[in-house]
């Protein structure tokens, strides 16, 4: 399945990502901090017997599992390739995560191949630099 074999690249592209709140300067200090740890989630959406995970299907998984799991998250709808045939998927990337997300990744990434006949999901455990919020300018 493709989430075995997403590059490197892919994984750098879809770090980015992006937070706006409404924090003052003195605020934003508090929560601008380093050395965190990110997680990074692949969901293939092509089946292995043929066929694809309907956007009905993943709806329905997001809000009943993956919404109930984790406090926030980004997602990101991308396709790759697997054994030379394009695949969709959905990335959802995770900052500040703490042991108890890490094992709630493992069971969710466990429940989603058991729901949709997955071989597979890959997780990435990211180390992240720093982490800011930025907000508009003080008027």
């Amino acid at each position: 399945m493709m989430v075995r074999t997403l590059s490197v690249f892919l994984v750098l592209v879809f770090l980015s990502g992006c937070s706006v709140s409404s924090y003052t300067q003195s605020e934003q200090q508090l929560v601008e901090s380093s050395r965190h740890q990110g997680l990074q989630m692949y969901f293939g959406l092509s089946k292995p017997t043929g066929g694809v995970i309907t956007n009905a299907q993943w709806h329905e998984f997001e809000t009943k599992h993956l919404a109930k799991t984790f406090t926030g998250f980004n997602l990101v709808t991308g396709a790759g390739y697997y054994k030379g045939k394009k695949e969709g998927s959905k990335i959802v990337t995770l900052y500040e995560v703490t042991p108890k997300d890490i094992t709630a990744a493992k069971s969710l990434a466990s429940k989603y191949c058991e729901m949709f006949n997955q071989d597979s999901v890959l997780i990435v455990q990211l180390g992240v630099e720093k982490i800011m919020f930025v907000s508009k300018e003080p008027s």
